[in-house]
């Protein structure tokens, strides 16, 4: 059963009192999961930050193993391809996209286990177009962490390797057959502790910067170094051309300082980290970026997500899930009390470099609480800053409700920390001859609410944030893996979402929002139009077919099931902006039945969104701009 979008509706905006107004808030862009016909599953939880692609639209990847796509504007997101059909069982993302002029592919890294208990020893880079379709198999990796970067021709990216520790290899996108090559075989870590690469960037001087982290053992566990002098992981440069000739250790951390994400499943079988999150377990990395200024910025925390509780098994450690001590009825499971961490960073930190590995200095310590615990996932440098994530921390809150209906405060041991968003501002940051941080340049922008906090604010940011990317508009977006509101099923319980795409904006902008999945089906199939405006209403619909159910007046949001005879269909959607300049803004979808010519490149076009009043001629014409696309093969 294929598995769809879901339209979004209205509890996206804020509800009740408003959120305190800070220098940046999440618009939320989409909430997965929803309300649909039973026979239709909607979009799983997001396991990356999203990539804005240079076609406008956001591809990210979920926890079903899809790709899915989403527009740069509050609507629904939709299915495109499910990756286990090339055998994909846990997909490592996040995508990246070759922008050379007339290419556009993307790519993705992912495990090829039947289980998150196997052996994961294999996986695969896989090529997609330009619009998230068509995926291919390029080469085979053992166990990749996701982490590819591209540079031109050449895209390298990170795995386990033969020997265990790591390896960076590199690819030739141009070449007709594509190749692995081993720039670098990464080695055990002192004392034979196992290496695994973390996240990895491309610097402004052409070379690669990555961290790795070292695997010093589970906190209280038999054999377990807790000396603050334990070496947790280092940072990393390689000149791409030269190879391993070329690399150099920039600094190595110590327990004093924090560690580098690592992970472990059941059996005390190490795996590699993966820069994805699956489901309510955190896989996340630890990444760097380059500020402003040239140097490097990156984040420290507990190396492991889980802890060791009595006899042989591994809980989630509450630190890295939105938590900071264990559920009272469970203490007795944990082998040690509350954090149930041996180090003195229990929540994490942020530091800077220098890249020639000069001027290393810890810039901030995370207090958890509101304060923030556990950076993690990719950082962006913009408008002059550096911003991240942290899986935890921020306001308290929690409570659910149908939207528009009051959320009832919980008791507060049943309220959950979702994560903040931060920044550093270089310019502001002093440091004293004598290597004191004088100022840190850091500031709390914006804690994640999903319910109600307890001055009454209610929003569904959703929670477990995933890290950020960086559009090439300049714009910056991000993921929570979990929730965003509640909705009622076709078996009338209530069910929360699972997990939001937002951006950081607060530009105000009328949409109107149409899509068609699968926009191709076989006569007798059954095809799901959506649709979601935002500050648009008084809608009127067109197209389509007589006795569909579509032309007309229709209500702000909402879905229509189509089972049509064969032959090309557009179903155009114009409605009024209700902002202050008005305008009508609209938007067009397309659905072939039984029609295989025709392309399968995109299923929707958008018109006039953002304000103002598109020519009616346009409108007239959409459906004979979709129909005279241009033809293409798939590639097989």
């Amino acid at each position: 059963m294929r598995r769809l979008g879901f339209c979004l509706v209205t509890f996206l905006l804020p509800l009740g009192l408003s959120a305190p107004v800070l220098a940046l808030e999440p618009t939320i862009l989409t909430a997965n999961g929803g309300p649909k016909p039973e026979e239709y599953e909607g979009v799983g939880q997001p396991v990356v930050p999203p990539l804005l692609a240079q076609n406008g639209r956001l591809y990210g990847l979920d926890h079903f193993h899809n790709v899915f796509s989403l527009n740069d504007y509050p609507g629904h997101s939709w299915e495109l391809v499910d990756l286990t059909d090339l055998g994909l069982k846990i997909v490592s993302g996040p995508l990246v996209q070759d922008t050379r002029k007339d290419r556009g592919s993307l790519y993705v890294a992912g495990f090829r286990a039947e289980s998150l208990f196997d052996e994961l020893d294999t996986g695969r880079l896989v090529r997609l177009d330009a619009d998230g379709t068509h995926p291919e198999p390029l080469v085979d990796l053992i166990e990749p962490n996701g982490v590819l970067v591209i540079d031109g021709n050449r895209l390298y990216g990170l795995d386990k390797g033969p020997e265990g520790n790591g390896r960076l290899f590199a690819i030739d996108l141009d070449a007709q057959t594509p190749s692995l090559e081993t720039l670098h075989t990464f080695s055990a870590g002192p004392q034979g502790q196992r290496q695994y690469p973390n996240g990895m960037i491309l610097g402004s001087d052409g070379w690669l910067y990555g961290v790795t982290a070292y695997v010093r053992g589970l906190p209280y566990a038999p054999g377990t170094s807790s000396a603050l002098d334990t070496p947790t992981g280092t940072v990393y440069r390689i000149d791409p051309s030269l190879g391993t000739e070329s690399f150099q250790i920039l600094h190595t951390f110590t327990l004093q300082e924090g560690e580098i994400p690592w992970q472990t499943r059941y059996g005390d079988t190490y795996h590699m980290m993966s820069s994805a999150s699956s489901g309510r377990r955190d896989y996340v990395l630890a990444w760097l970026v380059e500020g402003p200024e040239g140097f490097l910025y990156g984040t420290l925390g507990v190396g492991n997500c889980t802890t060791l509780g009595t006899g042989t098994s591994l809980y989630n450690l509450p630190l890295c899930q939105s938590s900071e001590s264990a559920d009272p009825e469970r203490l007795d499971r944990y082998l040690s009390a509350p954090p149930h961490y041996d180090g003195p960073n229990l929540h994490g930190a942020v530091y800077r470099l220098a890249r020639e590995g000069e001027a290393f200095h810890i810039l901030h310590h995370f207090t958890g609480g509101e304060g923030g615990s556990q950076p993690r996932g990719p950082l962006v440098a913009a408008d002059g800053k550096i911003y991240g994530t942290t899986l935890s921390g921020g306001p308290l809150s929690g409570g659910r409700a149908l939207p528009g209906e009051p959320v009832e405060l919980p008791p507060e041991d049943q309220l959950s920390y979702r994560g903040t968003l931060y920044s550093i501002d270089p310019a502001r940051v002093r440091i004293s001859d004598e290597g004191v941080v004088e100022e840190s340049g850091f500031e709390l922008e914006y804690g994640f609410i999903n319910g109600s906090d307890q001055q009454g604010n209610v929003r569904y940011d959703g929670y477990l944030p995933l890290g950020l990317t960086l559009g090439h508009n300049g714009k910056i977006y991000g993921a929570n893996n979990n929730a965003g509101g509640y909705f009622i099923n076709h078996k009338g319980n209530l069910q929360q979402r699972t997990g939001t795409i937002y951006r950081l904006s607060n530009e105000p902008e009328a949409h109107v929002s149409v899509t068609i999945t699968p926009g191709e089906i076989e006569v007798g199939d059954t095809a799901l139009l959506e649709w979601s405006t935002v500050d648009a209403s008084y809608c009127q619909a067109s197209g389509g077919v007589e006795g569909d159910g579509w032309a007309g007046a229709k209500a702000d949001s909402g879905y229509l099931e189509l089972t049509l005879e064969a032959g090309n269909y557009y179903y155009t959607l114009t409605c009024e902006s209700t902002l202050e300049g008005g305008g009508q803004v609209g938007d067009v979808a397309s659905l072939g039945v039984g029609a295989q010519d025709r392309t399968t490149d995109e299923q929707t076009r958008e018109y006039g969104n953002g304000g103002g009043s598109p020519s009616w001629w346009l409108l007239a014409g959409m459906a004979l701009v979709l129909a005279a696309r241009s033809k293409r093969s798939a590639r097989q």
